[in-house]
């Protein structure tokens, strides 16, 4: 099986066998805006990964998907609109290829083999370049009948409509911080750096947990979960003290204080998690 997740700077591919990642290849996105240079470059990363026939390649891709059709309806970081990656990887490699939204992906993974394996239900919330959501509903993924369920960091974080970024991801991303700070070369290092002890830099990221906080005790509070997992790169550089932040404002906004009980997960899986969730869709 072959998986691929394409993030919002970075693309991981990875073949799979028995639940676990036994050879991948790591590389930068080249040129986030233009659809066909990304999908040549995922079938070129392929390719030069495997060397045996390809009869299925599963996708994860950081954005709002369209699973029955292919097609990745928009990617924010990637500045992908109602594109067709499914069939245009399928065409070129003459395989099956499964799409899905990143963290949904990663959801899946951690649900069969990581943090969520004991669970019949899970939240995923991953934190990096952007911020994504992920459902998994009584053993089964959950898109809902639009087919966008676990939808979450485009979710509205700031009420005042003349605010210039009311959305959660542009608050409370990798992507959103560097906005705030206006440090457009800002990397996941410095913000675990500054940490504590960099005053600005401190500053908007307590003010993200706190949002992202809140956002997942809205999701709590709505569909009573036991269990929430967390991925993403700005969680696993930032660790405990981070998710520490998130958890605090979470058991002041979740309600009833009975969902107090709900369990933090941090991802076992790591990267691979969305590399194995879409590849045990694509081979299904």
């Amino acid at each position: 099986m072959i998986g691929v997740d394409i993030g919002g700077t970075n693309l991981l591919v990875g073949t799979i066998n028995n639940g676990k990642v036994i050879k991948r290849t790591h590389e930068e996105i080249k040129t986030s805006g233009n659809f066909e240079l990304v999908a040549q470059q995922v079938c070129d990363a392929i390719q030069n990964l495997s060397d045996d026939k390809i009869d299925s390649v599963g996708i994860s891709v950081a954005g709002s998907v369209d699973i029955e059709n292919g097609i990745v309806l928009r990617a924010q970081n990637l500045d992908w609109d109602n594109a067709p990656l499914a069939s245009y990887v399928s065409s070129k490699l003459q395989c099956k290829v499964v799409i899905e939204n990143d963290v949904t992906s990663a959801a899946w993974g951690e649900f069969n083999f990581g943090a969520g394996k004991e669970n019949s239900s899970i939240f995923a919330v991953w934190v990096g370049t952007g911020i994504g959501g992920g459902l998994i509903l009584n053993n089964s993924i959950w898109r809902g009948p639009l087919g966008t369920g676990g939808e979450f960091g485009m979710g509205i974080s700031e009420a005042n409509p003349e605010a210039p970024a009311r959305v959660l991801e542009a608050l409370a991303s990798r992507s959103g911080y560097r906005d705030l700070l206006n440090n457009s070369t800002l990397h996941t290092d410095d913000l675990a750096n500054g940490f504590g002890n960099d005053e600005e830099i401190t500053r908007v990221l307590t003010d993200g947990a706190t949002r992202i906080g809140t956002a997942i005790a809205n999701a709590i509070t709505l569909l009573s979960l036991d269990t929430v997992v967390l991925g993403g790169g700005i969680i696993e550089a930032l660790g405990q003290p981070y998710i520490d932040l998130i958890r605090s404002q979470f058991d002041i906004d979740v309600f009833p204080p009975h969902c107090r009980q709900c369990k933090f997960r941090i991802t076992e899986l790591g990267p691979d998690a969305g590399l194995l969730g879409a590849a045990l869709l694509a081979s299904t």
